[in-house]
């Protein structure tokens, strides 16, 4: 099993120099990568070629090798195998911190699924770091394919529009009080 384990988006420095995806191999035999590919949140995809991961062991794939840029706000990166079958994604919202990388937490941590990941001291090619003082900068627990925001309901939209069409009315009646050519050319007052 291929995972995502941890990736560094905002590094202290140069992003080119900087920046790096580490994949980690669960499972009991090693892995050929070959048509297997990365894709960014703009949809860049990079194909792993020449690659393989021995089983417990961690591949490290830099940037000035693959090609691949991280934005350092509000990122998803996904994996795919050589099916094009989505094997893991990883994302976060908002800012990523200077130096930090996004990392998974053990599955041994408190008993957390596969998918919760702070950002931790950044640990190429090793275990992630654990953090058990609970003063975590992110824990991305958001569910994937869910909303973030309540969907807008047809009683929103309506009592929208109402709002906004008492509110024209107001000004446009407040209008044609102040200005006597207005007034005179709609409502024929002298």
């Amino acid at each position: 099993m291929i995972l995502i384990n941890e990736w560094l988006p905002n590094p202290a420095g140069a992003d080119a120099a900087g920046e790096w995806v580490e994949l980690f191999n669960g499972g009991q035999s090693p892995v050929s990568l070959n048509g297997w590919f990365l894709k960014n949140g703009n949809g860049k995809k990079v194909f792993l070629k020449n690659h393989s991961v021995d089983a417990g062991a961690y591949l490290v794939l830099k940037r000035n090798e693959t090609k691949l840029t991280l934005r350092n706000n509000s990122e998803t990166i996904f994996l795919y195998d050589n099916a094009g079958r989505l094997v893991d994604q990883s994302g976060f919202l908002g800012s990523a911190p200077d130096g930090k990388s996004f990392a998974r937490r053990s599955f041994s941590e408190g008993g957390l699924g596969k998918n919760d990941f702070i950002f931790a001291e950044p640990t190429p090619g090793q275990v992630n770091k654990a953090v058990d003082n609970g003063n975590f900068l992110i824990n991305n627990a958001y569910p994937a394919g869910q909303p973030l925001n309540n969907p807008v309901k047809y009683f929103d939209i309506a009592g929208l529009t109402i709002g906004l069409a008492l509110l024209l009315a107001f000004f446009t009646i407040v209008l044609f009080k102040r200005n006597d050519y207005l007034s005179n050319l709609f409502f024929g007052r002298d």
